[in-house]
Order: C-alpha cells, then structure tokens, then sequence
C-alpha cells in the first residue's frame, strides 16, 4: 500500500539526495547502503497537520546503517513501522522496532540503527508543545514535571493500537477527502486530536496525569521540604544555599535530588514556579502594572530573557498573553 501518495515530495535512487531531503524534513540522518544485493529506492512523502509535520519513508529492499548525532532538544521522532524491521542503540538502550512495535526517538540523544526493508510513518514532534497541550487540558496548576517517553512503544502498551489506527485515518483523510479543502480548522482539529492520544495513550511521564491518576512518584522528604520552600518564598531572592540549607543536604545532593524528581535544578524549579505566578497576574489583569514591574517582582531581571523564559514555558510571549485575555 501506498501512503500520502499525493504528498510525494522524492522518489530517488540517489542516496545523497535522499540525504539532503530528510536533513530538511525531519532531522540529520547519516545513511549508508549495507551489502551489494541491494535495490535502494527511496520515496519521501509529508503532510503538514497544523504545526505538526507527518511523514512517510519507504527504502526499498536493502539493508541500512543510519547514525545521528544529537540534533534538537526539544524534538521527537515517533516511528510507526508499515514494513520491514529495525534495531536502534538509542538512549543507553537496545531497542528493536516492527510493524508491532513503534519507536520514539529523542533528538537531544545520538542514535545508531540498522534497518531491513524499511518503511515507516514518522511524526515529527515538539516537547514544548506536546506539554504546552498537557497544560492546555489539565489545567495551569500541573506539578512541575519532565516530559519524557517510553523509548520502545508495542502491543504491551494498550492505546498504541489506537493511536496507529489514528495516524492511518489522519494520513488517509489528509491524503483523501481533505486534500483540496486546505481547511486549517480541521487540521487543527486532527493536530489536537494526535497531541492528546501522544499524551494519554503512548507511555510517557505524564501519561497517569493525561489519563486522571495520581502521579505516584516517591520524592525525598528533603525535595519536598525545599521544593515547599520554593513555593511559598518564590518572590523572594533565593539561592542555591538557601534551598539546600532549608534541604539540610549539601549542593550535589539537592541539585541530584531536583533532577531525578523533576527533571531540572532546583534554580529551574524556582524559574518555573515564579513564571507560572506572573502568568496567573497576566491572566487575571495587570491592574496598572507594566509586565517589566510584575517580572522584577518575581526575580527576572533583564526582559530580553524573561521573555524568552517565558515564551519556551508557554509558548507565546507576555504581550500575547495578556492581549488574548483582555
């Protein structure tokens, strides 16, 4: 079966041009023909889904080495096998991938892979955006947590069936009925729909929270003790020796304790919780107040930062923030 045949973007036989072709679509791949006996032939297909950029690969009957080195901190990859096989070293881990099991690439990690007949879907995601829509469904108050994803997806994971047979009717539909109608309502409609089932159904760090369950994660009592403290002095300038003085631990094992938790330093941890308050005065009204006044209330300083702080927190900048809610 073909897919996205009406988004075809390469059919190639030339192994530098298919290179330079996925180098633009998706992220630097390092692709090498293994053997003689081999019939590359590569065909490259994308449909944009809002800002979510779906793709499929096929190369033909041969047998690939491909490598990667780390490319992009915020992206993932999701491989949804359609034929063939592959097994990657990605993330200190082995993992094989099938058309019953899929595979999540993080592009902040190298990879190295070798892949039979292979042909895949490949959805081309943003963590800044995948927690951005956490966020968007569950609320403002979510515990500050790290997004990370299961690196090998299959069948012991109950929603991944669902979720392919998802990107089959978004690829078939996009390739099909709504291909003329370029109607970006409903392709934001399918982009929110492809967010929420990465989120609730492909195993991942906030899946519990996505679903309705407590996150059940055991934080140290001194984590607790100075995350409380964060919370309740987070207008107040704090340092990394108040917070671990408040821990009654040393630097190393506050910094190693914030990590494992949440994924960040406690100085993160503290970024965050005063960007999440100036939100909250963003949304309920600055009450004659520049945004330079509520910023240096909370610690930031320098705008030009606290702007980009809070742009890769939210995903928009303070002004737009406070324009959608006058």
């Amino acid at each position: 079966m073909t897919h996205l045949q009406n988004h075809t973007i390469l059919s190639s036989t030339d192994l530098d041009e298919v290179r330079e072709s996925i180098v633009s679509l998706a992220a630097r791949h390092d692709l090498d023909i293994i053997g003689c006996n081999t019939e590359f032939n590569a065909s490259l297909a994308a449909v944009e889904c809002g800002d979510l950029s779906l793709m499929h690969v096929t190369f033909g009957k041969t047998r690939l080495s491909v490598t990667s080195s780390e490319e992009d901190p915020d992206g993932l990859l999701l491989y949804m096998v359609t034929s063939g096989s592959g097994v990657a070293q990605h993330c200190g881990k082995e993992v094989e991938f099938s058309s019953s099991q899929g595979f999540m690439r993080d592009l902040a990690a190298p990879i190295s892979a070798i892949e039979d007949n292979f042909s895949a879907f490949v959805l081309r995601l943003s963590k800044e955006k995948l927690k951005n829509h956490a966020r968007s469904l569950v609320g403002e108050d979510v515990d500050i947590m790290r997004l990370s994803f299961e690196t090998a997806v299959g069948s012991s994971a109950p929603g991944w069936d669902v979720f392919r047979k998802t990107v089959h009717y978004v690829t078939e539909t996009l390739d099909g009925p709504l291909r003329e109608l370029n109607n970006p309502i409903v392709t934001t409609q399918m982009e929110d729909i492809l967010l929420t089932q990465c989120l609730s159904l492909l195993p991942n760090s906030y899946q519990d929270m996505m679903n309705g369950h407590a996150v059940t994660e055991v934080v140290p009592y001194y984590i607790k003790r100075a995350r409380d403290y964060i919370h309740a002095h987070a207008d107040k300038t704090l340092k990394l020796a108040d917070i671990s003085a408040v821990a009654g631990c040393g630097y190393r094992s506050v910094q190693k304790g914030f990590i494992k938790a949440y994924g960040m330093s406690p100085m993160a941890y503290l970024r965050i919780v005063r960007l999440k308050h100036i939100r909250a005065i963003f949304l309920t009204g600055l009450n004659g107040n520049a945004i330079s006044d509520v910023a240096k209330q909370w610690g930031f300083t320098h705008m030009g930062h606290f702007a980009k702080c809070y742009y890769q927190e939210f995903g928009e900048l303070p002004s737009e923030t406070i324009r959608k809610h006058l």
